[in-house]
């Protein structure tokens, strides 16, 4: 996955403000065209459009000499940007119909995968257009503009997944961090009445939460292999249990992202 530096967005801002002033190209073209060409995702073209429209002002600045220094040019808008990539497909000036043809224009601005709420639908989508992308590349088909779209779709999945699992972990952190205080107090509940009961009630799902629990304690870290049943009826609204499930579920969905972005990278790694 490529990683833009600060001064590789100033570059790509500075190219097209030199076109915009010295060519006459209108902002909102050359930033699309730099976006299709460079793969960005949404947050980053808004950032580049942000910025270029900031350079066009500081130049145009620069070079008022009839003394008021009020600038007038229309600046590029970020939105109006993104739908021209992602909905018309094509920039407003170009004649090229085998770009445009390439996009649909139903695609959303807020949501690129349309109605597709949730992260697994987003991932089905983008795995379902790869590998099509990728062996059409070598006759030339679809247009590059296609291929770009995709490209853009699969590194945001990408970087949600990246960004949900290191959330996911964090949340895990904190709750772990929390539930071990509880058991550390000098007079707060029995660490082995809870390893009975969570094993009662989850059986191995609970064993890497209680290895955890142990590791902040400094305990042993091996969870005993066999942990004596209580007879008793637990209750699973208690605090400690409760934090157990949320645990296992963290634990669990973090690991989800884990292997969804193992295989992204292995589907389509070229394209990232």
């Amino acid at each position: 996955m490529r990683i833009l530096r600060a001064d590789d967005f100033e570059k790509m801002a500075r190219a097209v403000v030199d076109d915009f002033l010295s060519h006459e190209i209108p902002l909102m073209d050359g930033l699309t065209k730099v976006s299709v060409e460079e793969g960005l995702n949404p947050d980053q073209v808004q950032n580049l459009v942000q910025l270029a429209n900031r350079i066009a002002h500081l130049v145009l600045f620069d070079k008022k000499t009839d003394g008021d220094k009020i600038v007038e040019f229309d600046p590029a808008d970020p939105d109006a940007v993104l739908k021209n990539i992602f909905s018309s497909g094509c920039p407003s000036s170009t004649d090229d119909s085998e770009v445009c043809e390439a996009v649909s224009p139903t695609d959303k601005i807020t949501d690129l995968f349309g109605d597709f709420p949730d992260m697994s639908s987003k991932l089905k989508q983008v795995m379902d257009e790869a590998p099509d992308v990728g062996e059409a590349e070598e006759v030339g088909e679809p247009s590059k503009h296609r291929r770009a779209t995709v490209v853009i779709k699969i590194r945001k999945v990408a970087e949600e997944l990246e960004t949900q699992k290191h959330q996911k972990a964090l949340e895990y952190k904190d709750e772990l961090d929390k539930l071990a205080a509880e058991f550390a107090k000098l007079y707060g509940p029995d660490f082995r009445e809870f390893e009975k009961e969570a094993m009662a009630l989850r059986g191995e799902l609970a064993v890497p939460v209680l290895t955890d629990v142990r590791r902040c304690l400094r305990l042993s870290e091996r969870v005993p292999k066999y942990i004596e049943k209580t007879a008793s009826v637990i209750d699973t609204n208690k605090s400690d249990i409760k934090s157990l499930d949320k645990l296992i579920k963290l634990a669990q969905e973090h690991q989800d992202n884990k292997e969804a972005l193992e295989y992204i990278k292995e589907k389509a790694g070229k394209l990232l």
